[in-house]
């Protein structure tokens, strides 16, 4: 499987893994070197300052459709893989707790 069809990853994970549904399924993908994103609540925040028609939580099929589109259009544009874009993506928005 490739990074444009992380949700096609993810709908397996959920059905023959336990437990490995939502953000748990992305996690895991990113903790064992996968290149994909995660629906953190800041890169939904990114994703609909950028104008994607998406829900605060990201859940539904037709949400995660729209979701890898845009990733798969930012790769494909930049060049860049889809877990950069993902934490670039975060680090651009939200509050500032540095300080």
């Amino acid at each position: 499987m490739a990074s444009s069809d992380e949700i096609g990853l993810l709908d397996l994970l959920a059905k023959r893994g336990s437990r490995l549904g939502g953000n748990t399924g992305q996690m895991l993908l990113r903790f064992v070197g996968w290149d994909g994103f995660v629906t953190s609540k800041d890169v939904v925040a990114c994703l609909r300052d950028a104008g994607l028609d998406i829900a605060e939580e990201v859940k539904s099929k037709g949400d995660l459709a729209k979701v890898q589109a845009q990733f798969n259009a930012w790769s494909e544009e930049t060049g860049l893989p889809y877990t950069y874009l993902s934490r670039i993506c975060a680090l651009s928005i939200g509050e500032d707790r540095s300080e």
